[in-house]
């Protein structure tokens, strides 16, 4: 079966629908996006100009989903201009369109008998062979499949996505009793490398495996809270990033998915779970019933379990639900001293195991919640999945998790928990006892860099499949291949003569132990490898500069050992510039400072969809000074300039405009969206790569090395042959700084941040055409970098943005 999609067709509009065509438009499908006809020609429809034949308002409902999809924050689509691969069209003129495509998705509303009517239209133009995917949260397969040819049941299956498509990492396939085994294969192919998905396989049950499991969590939680008391905002407190779960934790998540969606998933196990043993648990409080015939659903109504308001004052402020009164109130200030003691634990497990054995309410809240919760997750198999494994990337892929439940219960101690349960009365999963009694006390265990789970059916462990073309750089060190390391940095043997060099810092902060690495793994890659790769696997590839450390040794005024510690950041970069072995970086979500400056170093760069990148500096009062300044001057201007008979020669074009470019970006600490915005904003090259599953990226970056090897590599060389535009266009870029301040668009500072910036692009005092090196550009990053630092204005931008993470315009 061909596992290529070239063309998909998304059927549904609304807001699910158009933006599964954005993420499909993303990754290079192109996309037909249908929706029905509009049922009535109204008198806006008229006044637009629109007729009932008319495209315009035939095609309505597309074009709306399309424009939502445009217009969503966060941002559906990488840059605009992937809407390009989109067109749209309506399910009575256009439906011959679907014989062309390869994949049609039908994300219309949660109503079988609409389905079943959109089944029926595909049917009568469906070219054999075509995949049929329902994008339904609950619907089973079985009944949608209902009536409908051999052929089409042969190749239907469901396609969960989760909201929004282009972040959320989950998609739930679940195949019909009659799809083929190669179906399934080519959606679990495609969905993961070329949508960027992580598959979940689960049973055509009620909610699948996450919202099952998830939707339980949450009213286990709505219970407890009601049972012990306890307030809304203190349930989030206790249900958010403590336990490693996202910052909107349980009633901020339930505003943004809509409490009306909140209980149409919890209908769907209630009505079609009758043997489920926690079936009552699905029931809504009354508290909730009561939410919804007020219309407090949340967001869509600006109102749910919490309302944003204004004080006395004017401020803004954010009210929470008193669910006995069904008012919103001033939030409480939330105080648990284990929810203290948690905090100051390492590591999420460490902070779940802390709440869940504390004494006081948010450790009986804990204990009770999630022993609830770890065992309906367990009397779950196999009904909803088949292994521990499924179960737990449903949870984190679906929900951002940073731990599934059989995770979570390893973490609080398998045995120690089991006995603790017990003694509250709760019932264990049979096997799960089992389990114990045979001498298993862990979920998962690791051997020899592998990593092992309990296989339920054969009553022992199974290595976790690890599929090829991914890279897991915590195994390789397990396994012997870490090569050289400290507290900061470890340079790792990928095999095939290529290094990775990883960041293990908070962050990935840029700090003296990465920066010696650089220079120590660029030794050894040219004496003992063939190239390297630099990647990570942690949330950010680089938040840039170690801060604090920059804060602390300008406040000790180490103005020497500042000045060293830039030139060391900059002699490391530009050997790693010039190394005589290909060098690609692996970016993935923030690449900022001097994150931005390492790839800006590298010959290539294999980024993930999901990089946020930028040159940051000014946002807290410095400049780039690993490079980035003198990086972006070249990008921006080396196309000026042509080589003839062995010099260089500028082309009759003015400077200015590409010089404004780079200091707009530097001046204005823009950061890229996406990887794809990044290549717009000349922070990468059209040479440089993307990934969209980032489980990929390492194999993808050291196929990269291999390739540029084998086409015959070539090292740069320093460049000596700069020319700048001088104090001209400097002039130009002070004036227009002056303008600005005196329309009061900028602050005094800003303008001696942005003038320092000025100078660097422009090569300092000197005249138009000058020719100057790399190595002087440097000079006066470093120079304006340490000046800036010394100034009490950015010390309190800096400040500012450590303890509230937010800029300081002073």
């Amino acid at each position: 079966m061909d596992r290529r999609m070239n063309r998909a067709c998304v059927i549904g509009a609304g807001v699910m629908g158009a933006t599964i065509a954005a993420q499909l438009a993303n990754v290079g499908i192109e996309t037909v996006l249908l929706d029905i006809v509009p049922p009535e020609f109204t008198d806006g429809d008229k006044k637009k100009g629109f007729t009932p034949e008319s495209k315009d308002f035939r095609n309505k409902f597309g074009n709306k989903g399309l424009n939502i999809a445009l217009k969503s924050k966060p941002a559906s689509f990488y840059i605009p201009k992937n809407a390009k691969l989109i067109s749209i069209g309506n399910l009575e003129d256009d439906l011959a369109l679907l014989k062309d495509v390869d994949w049609i998705i039908e994300v219309v509303v949660e109503r079988l008998d609409i389905k079943q009517k959109v089944f029926e239209k595909i049917e009568s133009v469906l070219t054999p062979g075509t995949i049929i995917t329902s994008n339904t949260s609950g619907i089973p397969a079985k009944d949608m499949c209902e009536g409908r040819a051999e052929d089409f049941k042969k190749y239907f299956a469901i396609t969960h996505f989760f909201n929004p498509p282009r972040y959320m990492k989950l998609l739930e396939i679940v195949p019909g009793p009659d799809t083929l085994p190669e179906v399934v294969e080519t959606l679990a192919e495609v969905c993961e490398k070329t949508v960027g998905k992580g598959i979940v396989y689960a049973k055509d049950t009620p909610n699948f495996v996450a919202n099952r499991v998830g939707t339980f969590s949450m009213f286990a939680a709505i219970n407890a809270m009601m049972e012990m008391g306890l307030s809304v905002e203190a349930i989030d407190k206790l249900t958010g990033p403590i336990v490693g779960n996202p910052k909107s934790a349980s009633f901020r998540t339930a505003d943004l998915v809509g409490l009306d969606t909140l209980l149409h998933v919890a209908d769907n196990v209630y009505d079609g779970s009758p043997n489920d043993e926690k079936r009552e648990i699905f029931q809504a409080p009354e508290f909730i019933k009561k939410m919804l015939e007020k219309g407090f659903l949340g967001e869509k109504t600006r109102q749910g379990f919490y309302k944003k308001s204004k004080d006395a004052d004017g401020k803004r402020v954010i009210l929470s639900l008193d669910y006995n009164t069904l008012e919103h109130t001033p939030q409480e200030k939330v105080k648990f001293t284990s929810l203290e003691a948690a905090k100051n634990a390492s590591g999420v497990g460490n902070k779940i195991k802390a709440l869940y054995y504390a004494k006081d309410q948010a450790g009986t809240f804990t204990f009770k919640t999630l022993s609830e919760t770890l065992i309906y997750a367990a009397n779950r198999i196999p009904e909803i999945a088949d292994d521990i494994v499924n179960v737990d990337n449903a949870l984190k892929w679906g929900f951002a998790r940073k731990l599934g439940p059989f995770e979570a219960w390893d973490a609080i101690g398998l045995g120690k928990s089991v006995a603790k349960m017990k003694e509250a009365g709760y019932e264990i999963p049979a096997w799960v006892a089992e389990m114990l009694e045979s001498g298993k006390e862990t979920f998962y265990k690791k051997e020899a860099g592998n990593l092992y789970f309990y296989d339920i059916a054969a009553k022992d462990y199974r290595e976790v499949p690890v599929k090829p073309g991914i890279i897991l750089l915590p195994s390789l060190k397990e396994r012997n291949k870490l090569v050289a390391g400290n507290t900061g940095a470890s340079l790792i043997d990928l095999d095939d003569g290529v290094a990775c060099l990883e960041f293990h810092t908070k962050m990935n902060a840029l700090g003296e132990d990465i920066v010696s690495m650089f220079a120590k793994s660029a030794d050894m890659v040219s004496n003992d490898f063939e190239g390297l790769v630099i990647a990570n696997h942690g949330t950010n590839f680089s938040a840039g500069a170690n801060l604090p450390l920059v804060l602390f040794t300008a406040q000790e005024e180490e103005w020497d050992d500042l000045d060293w510690m830039i030139k060391a950041l900059q002699d490391s970069l530009m050997k790693l510039k010039y190394l005589d072995k290909p060098v690609v970086s692996a970016p993935a979500g923030l690449a900022l400072g001097g994150g931005c400056e390492i790839c800006l170093a590298s010959d290539r760069v294999r980024f993930a969809a999901e990089t946020y990148m930028g040159l940051v500096e000014a946002g807290v009062g410095l400049v780039p000074a690993g490079g980035g300044t003198k990086e972006l001057f070249i990008r921006n201007t080396d196309h000026l300039f042509e080589v003839q008979r062995g010099g260089l020669y500028p082309k009759q074009i003015e400077m200015m405009p590409f010089i404004a470019r780079a200091f707009e970006t530097i001046a204005m600490a823009k950061v890229a969206t996406s990887g794809p915005e990044a290549v717009q904003m000349g922070l990468l090259k059209d040479t440089d790569r993307m990934t969209v599953n980032r489980d990929y990226q390492i194999q993808d970056a050291k196929n990269t090395v291999k390739a540029m090897n084998l086409e015959g590599y070539t090292p740069p060389r320093p460049r000596d042959d700069l020319r700048v535009p001088g104090e001209n266009t400097y002039a130009m870029i002070k004036l227009g700084l002056w303008t600005m301040h005196e329309q009061n668009y900028i602050t005094d500072h800003d303008v001696t941040v942005s003038n320092k910036i000025g100078y660097i692009l422009c090569g300092g005092a000197v005249q138009e055409n000058t020719v100057v090196t790399e190595q002087y550009l440097l000079d006066l990053e470093r120079e304006a970098f340490l000046s800036l630092l010394g100034d009490p204005k950015t010390q309190a931008r800096i400040q500012h943005m450590l303890t509230t993470g937010k800029p300081l315009r002073n």
